[in-house]
């Protein structure tokens, strides 16, 4: 069975909070979906926070985005970081390696015998660390993350050193919401900049303002589309180069 998938894109969104700014943050999410990005999200619980209506969003973003959704507390972020992005990966290659079942023998994976199932489900497994992950993160800066933006550093900083030993490539920015100078998102870490420099360009994070998830998912969106177009006109210019020499 071949696999299709040459890259895995996903959007994990970081917040503790409704949005309040910028349209409508679960259609947002659709409109990314539609174009094959994933978005993820995490809603950071306060100690006396309830999982009530400002996480319903939380929820709701997820779904409409395909991808999966935790709530967790500020001191657990990293480790949902990571489980998230993952989960992230391995359902994506899931859903594709069901459609191709569906068309080669009329089931899915669920429908298979217990043996078979197994099989295929540890090919999924092993290679969600070999495919390529396009991966932004996208961390809400409003002023109620003040007293979490240190923790939110740090977890970032640990997703980082997880993922770096992963066998497929990584691609892996990091979006600030609200942006600087009343822009509605800001560019931390670039996809191209050296990982040297990601501890520095984190501590470019200052808190303030509102919440506009959905114009940060839009810009996230088409950020990630320019770096991926981008990447692949580069890749076909070096193709067209060896072909000459």
């Amino acid at each position: 069975m071949e696999n299709n998938i040459t890259m895995v894109k996903q959007i994990i969104v970081v917040t503790d909070g409704e949005s309040n700014l910028g349209g409508d943050p679960v259609a947002a999410a659709k409109r990314a979906h539609s174009k094959d990005i994933t978005i993820s999200t995490i809603g950071i619980l306060n100690s006396n926070c309830q999982k009530e209506k400002p996480f319903e969003e939380v929820a709701n973003i997820a779904k409409a985005g395909g991808g999966y959704y935790e709530y967790t507390y500020i001191e657990d972020l990293s480790q949902t970081l990571h489980s998230l992005s993952y989960k992230t990966v391995s359902n994506t290659i899931q859903e594709a390696v069901n459609k191709q079942l569906k068309e080669l023998i009329g089931n899915d994976i669920n429908q298979m015998p217990p043996e078979s199932r197994s099989k295929i489900l540890n090919y999924i497994d092993e290679y969600s660390d070999d495919v390529a992950v396009c991966c932004c993160v996208l961390l809400d800066c409003s002023g109620s993350m003040t007293n979490k933006i240190h923790s939110a550093r740090n977890s970032i900083l640990d997703l980082m050193d997880s993922l770096k030993n992963r066998r497929g490539k990584l691609f892996l920015a990091i979006l600030a919401y609200p942006g600087v100078r009343g822009t509605d998102s800001s560019i931390l870490f670039d996809f191209e900049d050296n990982t040297v420099d990601i501890e520095r360009s984190l501590y470019q994070m200052k808190p303030n303002g509102g919440t506009p998830t959905a114009a940060a998912i839009d810009f996230t969106v088409d950020y990630m589309a320019s770096f991926i177009a981008k990447m692949r006109n580069n890749m076909g210019e070096t193709l067209e180069l060896e072909a000459t020499v």
